[in-house]
């Protein structure tokens, strides 16, 4: 797949709608789409842990 379709299989299959991945314009092969798909989902895993505090937001959400 191409630039392109690597972008737009990873935004719908991320649900990242405006993700844009700094990839140079070439063909990939599904095992690179999977690979960076992994890593993607990784990095947000690990965002979501060190920068989102959910016990804030409970708070905020139950009016405390």
């Amino acid at each position: 797949m191409n630039k392109h379709e690597l972008t737009e299989r990873l935004r719908k299959e991320t649900g990242l709608a405006f993700y844009t991945p700094k990839i140079r314009e070439r063909d990939y092969t599904e095992l690179e789409f999977q690979d960076m798909k992994r890593g993607l989902q990784a990095d947000m895993l690990d965002y979501s842990e060190k920068y989102i505090d959910y016990e804030d937001n409970d708070n905020l959400t139950k009016g405390k």
